[in-house]
């Protein structure tokens, strides 16, 4: 009998979930300056590779296996000091996040008029794939896209718009955070520009739209990044079916699948034409680094999350 790598993952996951005792795992996210909860914080365990977000009242749940106390809890949100702490049996944790004195709450903004305009898209009659959770549902994920100063802008760069789009297939409705993010010398996602931003979407919007604050953010000659961050809470869940056939003989089983969404609109381009990065337990990654069978990727394809930008003067 031969299974595919996808279905022995799949059975090995589930054999592990029901083989082992489970333990549930509770509390609350807070601001250790403010005492005040700390919304959509993610939770993830390194060693595993399983998380889970906060809400947002700043309350987690998750459940884990007997052998997983004692492992490394990691928790990270956006203008805080990530947390590590020890995976614990008990339920009713309060957990306190030191903010980060190096969050960029303060943006530049610009006060003049602006005179020109530059549209940045450049996804216009790629193929397009779906971007869910990378992590297949396992922990929180995010997606991150270079873009570059623009010379023909002049002396001042300011970012006014961002398009999000979304896939065609599984459409839900959504949470999900939005982050301007500047960037290190070679091109890698670094400190937050702005404020982060809850978005919330209709599963009938093929796109979203996002204002910048006041006239624009003012872009770094360095370029910045546009990132979005899946969050794993109860109003983002869908279920996915998974068809398993374990061989040509045997009956096929529906297995049903927690998701998180929203599902991100992806497009396929030309190897070395972006930047643009996936977060995994380890840190930024390339997105063309994953292998997504289903795809059907040219060996010098790659992915890159589709967003639209407009830029001004």
């Amino acid at each position: 009998m031969i299974l595919r790598k996808s279905t022995i993952i799949l059975i090995t996951f589930l054999t592990i979930s029901i083989s082992f005792a489970q333990k549930n795992i509770s509390g609350t996210i807070v601001n250790q300056e403010t005492n005040e909860p700390i919304a959509y914080a993610h939770l993830i365990i390194p060693t595993e590779k399983r998380g889970t977000t906060a809400d947002f009242n700043g309350k987690f749940e998750f459940t884990v296996p007997d052998k997983w106390v004692g492992k490394e809890l990691k928790i990270t949100c956006v203008g805080f000091d990530d947390k590590k702490i020890v995976l614990t049996q008990k339920k009713g944790l309060v957990i306190y996040m030191q903010p980060s004195v190096e969050f960029l709450s303060a943006v530049h903004l610009s006060n003049t008029e602006k005179e020109k305009i530059v549209r940045v898209n450049p996804f216009r009659g790629r193929r397009s794939i779906g971007l869910g959770n990378f992590s297949g549902g396992a922990y929180p994920s995010m997606f991150a896209r270079y873009y570059s100063y623009d010379e023909s802008l002049g002396d001042e760069n300011y970012l006014k718009e961002v398009t999000i789009f979304f896939y065609k297939e599984g459409r839900h409705n959504a949470k999900f955070r939005f982050r301007i993010v500047s960037a290190t010398a070679n091109k890698m996602p670094k400190d937050d520009l702005l404020d982060p931003i809850i978005v919330e979407i209709s599963y009938k919007k093929a796109k979203t739209k996002i204002q910048m604050p006041a006239n624009g953010i003012e872009v770094p000659k360095e370029g910045f990044f546009v990132v979005v961050e899946h969050l794993f809470i109860e109003e983002n869940t869908f279920e996915e079916v998974i068809h398993l056939k374990v061989s040509d003989t045997l009956k096929i089983y529906d297995i049903k699948q927690k998701r998180y969404a929203p599902i991100f609109k992806g497009i396929v381009e030309e190897d070395g034409e972006s930047f643009s990065y996936y977060m995994s337990v380890d840190g930024w990654k390339k997105v063309r680094k994953l292998k997504m069978p289903r795809a059907n990727f040219k060996p010098n394809e790659v992915v890159a999350p589709a967003f639209k930008l407009k830029l001004t003067n």
